[in-house]
């Protein structure tokens, strides 16, 4: 199997991920837990001992060396050769600021290191997206009729932000999960059709209502698009289009920094292809104008009134 050789090639893109991806869903669930570790932690794996690999995966290396073969490869040995070669040029910061915490005695985690973590995945969804996988993704909220954003628990909330900026350039868009719950959520997207898009966000622990919406969504004939953390994530399954937001973290369960730059690049995308997007963009300003702060505008604050005696 040829390895990826550009520089401006994605890391999904490479052929040994790509092809890890497609066999995935197929495997039996020992060989399941290897593709997705490798999956999500690629650069990781790719210095990984098979016995290391084995353990990360609580499988076994005979495990390991059957995925290998699934994939058409000699044994781990040829599987990891073609890691290092399409990763070579790649470091994981997150896994050195994990080892290096450890080192703490007191465990200190500053505001240097959650830059460099915020850095390390935004430079990862970079290498992780293709450009005209995003491309389709614009074209489909542009083309909506109605846009259902769907999120529990943090993605609720990257969820809500989505839908309040792109709901000035789109027909509808609305966040399905901030109030009620998962029973309110469902209501909501009840009349979702196959002129209407859902958009997932996901990341780990995925949220098990999330999918079961997803799939509820696709039966009926909607297009389904995930914002979610690698190909490894259940969502891929079942979207049409999937952009990757890395989500490493040495101490959080999962970072919402590239969650948050995906969905700013999709509203941006948006209002670029929208014809009237300067248009809309004045007026919500000017309706807004007398809530904001302008330099030399501010009010002078009231006297208090002098009693009479």
């Amino acid at each position: 199997m040829p390895s990826s050789s550009s520089s401006s090639a994605t890391v999904y893109s490479a052929p040994i991920l790509r092809k890890l991806a497609e066999v995935a869903p197929q495997l039996q669930p020992s060989l399941r837990k290897v593709a997705d570790f490798i999956l999500r932690h690629p650069l990781k794996a790719a210095t990984l001992t098979i016995e290391e690999l084995a353990q990360a995966t609580q499988t076994s290396p005979a495990a390991v060396n059957r995925l290998a073969k699934a994939m058409e490869l000699r044994g781990y040995i040829s599987l990891k050769s073609e890691l290092v070669a399409t990763l070579q040029d790649m470091v994981s910061p997150v896994d050195k600021l994990r080892d290096e915490l450890a080192q703490r005695p007191d465990g200190a985690f500053g505001l240097h290191e959650q830059l460099q973590i915020a850095s390390s995945n935004l430079g990862a969804a970079a290498s992780s997206n293709d450009a005209a996988v995003f491309e389709a993704v614009i074209g489909r909220l542009l083309g909506a009729r109605r846009i259902y954003i769907l999120g529990f628990g943090n993605s609720a909330y990257m969820a809500g932000l989505a839908a309040a900026n792109l709901v000035p350039f789109c027909d509808d868009a609305t966040a399905i999960s901030m109030e009620g719950g998962n029973e309110n959520a469902a209501y909501r997207l009840a009349a979702i059709t196959e002129r209407d898009v859902l958009l997932t966000i996901s990341l780990p622990r995925y949220s098990l209502d999330t999918l079961q919406l997803a799939r509820f969504a696709r039966e009926r004939g909607a297009c389904v698009l995930a914002i979610t953390d690698s190909p490894a994530s259940p969502l891929v399954e079942i979207a049409e289009y999937s952009l990757f937001a890395p989500a490493e973290h040495p101490v959080l369960i999962s970072s919402n920094a590239a969650v948050l730059a995906l969905i700013e690049a999709l509203v941006a995308g948006v209002m670029a292809r929208n014809k009237e997007a300067v248009s809309l963009a004045q007026e919500l300003t000017e309706s807004v104008m007398a809530y904001l702060h302008v330099p030399g505008t501010e009010r002078a604050p009231r006297r208090p009134r002098k009693r009479r005696p």
